[in-house]
């Protein structure tokens, strides 16, 4: 029965325009067009982690030491079509910004909503803060949340259509989804609850779906029974009992809750936040008249950010841990806005200005940062959420300025951040090393050939980045603290000067430390058995 049925006036029929997904298209492909132009202009360089996923791309492997393959095959491709280059690197995610939208716009209209509210959900996503986002930067979280949002629209259809759902269909796109990051296996909680409650939806092809979906984890496997099984360990002792040696069990009120509730706020933006928990409240009272999808979505997004904000009180928690949870968000949003209030869709339209206005100065900072003619503006560098991107291309020039050549020398530093940014952002894109003289936990950079075995007798520059609380320390101290680290290792350590990446409005925030390392005696660094 369809939900106009019930209650025509708050969930009426679809309608059937075929005009939705080419306006949808078009409002996609500008956008494209602009994040490009961001891309090349705003100074935004590679994150570490973009970096490091970019060394596991030119190393490909069928595993890696803290993530599946996926994004190292997407920037694969990426790269191997434009270079390695920051364009390179980051068209997957341009795609991504693509398909995002389209897999949520699929959802809204597998949900049992109409095409123009299903148009509203796939705009919206696409200029919330987290499409937008998704647009820039290659991370693993792109991929998986487009295939874990198409998983979902075709359970929402089974729905709807009341049939039994194509678990088939659903395992491949749970498959493709846990390349990307493992909590795509999370869909199938969602499944089974689906089947509980809804009887008709059990199938023996649902283990199938299950099964071909585990596939998933043949690549890592493969890769940790010839590395120690480092993958598992790092997970374990990262999301389970805390980083360290030794175990860091979780206490209440240890956590980060209200972080966390205002990452979430703004990854949708806060006019958009407050939309949802209302519009949560108004589809639970109409749950009796609502299309099954939507129901479908509007438990799926409330369970998740109930149990991850849950989880905050306990444990810190990274903001971006609950993307997923904002496809079927956005649906139910935009029923909400669309369907049943009278006025809704222009505060759809008001909610997206202000969110391209907050993420268009967010995207800014960097350029007004660095502009000391704008100091009237004066947003504190620790408030950039960029503050990890910039300076980078400078860093390139600096070291050239210190003659590092890279036919006769080679780089290394003391974290994988460090290791991955000296990789990319060198003259001929070398590998740098990771030297751990710090005692940091393991990771990919430890399971690719050393300084002991490829570097022998050779000199090398080592690098170690400062943030703005560094550069407020005194220089000595911190020259002599690595002159004294790095001295077991080599014949001499020379200091080179610290270097400037990045200023604000005049004032050196970002600089480098860079040291000339000659003669590597062979000796390996203490390292560490942290995972």
């Amino acid at each position: 029965m369809s939900p106009d049925a019930h209650d025509p006036s708050a969930f009426p029929s679809r309608t059937t325009s075929p005009n939705f997904r080419l306006s949808l298209l078009c409002l996609l492909l500008i956008k494209a067009a602009v994040m490009i132009y961001v891309m090349f202009h705003s100074g935004i360089g590679l994150g570490p982690d973009e970096a490091q996923y970019w060394t596991w791309s030119q190393d490909l492997d069928w595993g890696y030491y803290s993530k599946p393959p996926g994004i190292a095959w997407q920037i694969f491709a990426g790269t191997y079509a434009l270079g390695n280059s920051e364009f390179g690197v980051r068209l997957g995610a341009l795609v991504v910004g693509l398909l995002l939208p389209y897999a949520t716009f699929y959802l809204a209209d597998r949900s049992g909503l109409k095409r123009a509210t299903a148009f509203w959900a796939g705009t919206v996503m696409a200029f919330t803060p987290l499409g937008i986002m998704s647009s820039l930067l290659s991370t693993t979280d792109g991929g998986f949340v487009v295939f874990w949002t198409m998983a979902l629209a075709s359970l929402a259809s089974s729905l709807q259509k009341q049939k039994v759902p194509n678990y088939v269909l659903i395992g491949i796109l749970v498959l493709c989804g846990a390349l990307f990051k493992w909590l795509a296996f999370v869909f199938w909680i969602v499944a089974i609850a689906t089947a509980y409650v809804v009887p008709s939806k059990r199938s023996w092809k649902m283990p199938i779906g299950m099964a071909i979906s585990l596939l998933a984890l043949v690549p890592s496997v493969i890769w940790n029974m010839e590395h120690d099984w480092a993958t598992f360990r790092h997970v374990w002792s990262t999301n389970i009992v805390g980083h360290g040696a030794q175990p860091t069990y979780w206490h209440p009120f240890k956590g980060n809750f209200f972080d966390f509730l205002g990452a979430q706020a703004a990854l949708i933006s806060p006019l958009f936040f407050i939309m949802l928990i209302i519009a949560l409240v108004v589809l639970y009272r109409k749950r009796r008249k609502a299309p099954k999808g939507l129901l479908l979505c509007a438990s799926v997004c409330t369970t998740l950010l109930a149990a991850y904000l849950f989880a905050s009180i306990f444990k810190k928690l990274q903001g971006n841990w609950c993307v997923y949870a904002y496809p079927p968000a956005v649906v139910v949003l935009c029923w909400y806005a669309s369907e049943h209030l009278h006025w809704g869709r222009p505060w759809l339209f008001v909610g997206m200005l202000c969110s391209i206005v907050m993420t268009s100065f967010i995207l800014a900072l960097p350029a007004i940062q660095r502009n000391s003619e704008l100091t009237w503006l004066s947003p504190p560098y620790r408030i950039n959420p960029f503050r990890h991107n910039v300076g980078w291309r400078q860093l390139e020039q600096e070291l050239k300025a210190v003659a590092f050549n890279p036919e006769q020398y080679f780089l290394f530093g003391s974290r994988y951040q460090s290791a991955s940014i000296l990789s990319f952002y060198n003259e001929t894109q070398e590998r740098a090393y990771f030297f751990n003289i710090s005692g940091a936990r393991k990771n990919q950079f430890s399971y690719w050939p050393g300084m002991e075995e490829e570097q022998v007798g050779n000199t090398g520059f080592f690098v170690e980045i400062e943030q703005e609380r560094d550069l407020k320390k005194d220089l000595a101290p911190r020259v002599k603290h690595f002159e004294e680290l790095l001295a077991p290792y080599f014949k001499e350590v020379f200091f080179l000067g610290r270097r400037p990446l990045f200023d604000s409005y005049g004032t050196t925030v970002k600089a480098a430390l860079i040291f000339q390392c000659t003669e590597y005696n062979g000796k390996p660094a203490p390292g560490s058995d942290k995972y």
